[in-house]
């Protein structure tokens, strides 16, 4: 944490302080996946996995005889409104088909408490002080020891694909799938991503990835671009690329594919590795 607080001063003094330095949204959406709330100015970045928020409010130290007190008040108010945005922002992540997390914080007083912890321990970039301003940033991560995504991947019951695998040599087999929606502009990330095939069996969602991975990586990764999704670490070199038939879900995060491309994909066990391992990159182009 120190090591970052010190390169993050250092970053800040070589871009004059600006707090936009290291963030712009248009440039971002090129290559990631990010969802912008205008009113609260933040976003959820779903390549990334995080919330981030931003706030800028008045400050005017020559204002009151005792500056001190006025720059720690102003501080806490931006702190406050940072905690309050990322509350406001994350009841937006979609969690599953069904559900986004606001009805979670409505409705479970224990999930709620959870969710506001990891408010509190959101990181929380130092303040920047420019003119007549006082400038806030903060992230809140949804995978690693401190995401929120382990709150809503508990109890998940493991499913086996077994039944898909054949025995015959020689069957080809994958360290990597792209799914690419760009037909459908109307899916939506979600952390509970699935697919099925057109019987409605699961070809691959939570049940099938290994904890660990989905505590610190999530079930898939998503992009903004087909040449993102190649140039993404999480798949390997024999890459299975596979356009969705349709959408499926109350709300649409969750997709189908034919009975073939099923059958091709879980024909080696191999490829069962790879999908244990979350090596699946969903592309799915900003609006």
């Amino acid at each position: 944490m120190m090591r970052k607080v010190v390169f993050l001063f250092w970053l800040f003094a070589l871009s004059g302080w600006c707090v936009d330095f290291f963030w712009d949204i248009e440039k971002a959406k090129t290559t990631e996946v990010v969802q912008v709330f205008p009113a609260y100015q933040s976003t959820i970045n779903w390549t990334q996995g995080k919330i981030r928020c931003e706030v800028r409010l008045p400050f005017s130290p020559n204002s009151s005889p005792n500056i001190g007190k006025t720059r720690a008040q102003i501080e806490s108010e931006v702190r406050n409104e940072l905690r309050d945005r990322l509350v406001k922002t994350m009841g937006y992540v979609q969690i599953s088909d069904l559900f986004l997390l606001r009805d979670y914080y409505s409705l479970q007083s224990q999930i709620r408490s959870e969710l506001l912890e990891g408010v509190n321990n959101a990181f929380y970039y130092p303040l920047i002080h420019e003119k007549n301003f006082v400038k806030g940033i903060a992230e809140l991560d949804f995978f690693g020891p401190k995401g929120i995504a382990q709150i809503f991947f508990r109890e998940i019951a493991r499913v086996s694909l077994s039944s898909y695998i054949q025995k015959q040599r020689d069957l080809a087999w994958y360290d990597g799938v792209i799914v690419d929606v760009f037909l459908y502009s109307q899916f939506l990330p979600s952390l509970y991503f699935r697919i099925y095939d057109e019987d409605g069996n699961l070809i691959y969602g939570p049940e099938i990835v290994e904890e660990s991975v989905l505590l610190n990586q999530g079930v898939c990764e998503y992009v903004a671009s087909l040449g993102s999704a190649f140039q993404s670490r999480r798949l390997g070199t024999k890459v299975f690329y596979v356009v969705p038939l349709s959408l499926r879900g109350r709300n649409p995060t969750e997709l189908v594919i034919s009975r073939k491309d099923a059958r091709k994909l879980l024909a080696n066990a191999k490829t069962h590795e790879a999908l244990r391992a979350g090596r699946v990159v969903v592309v799915k182009p900003n609006p």
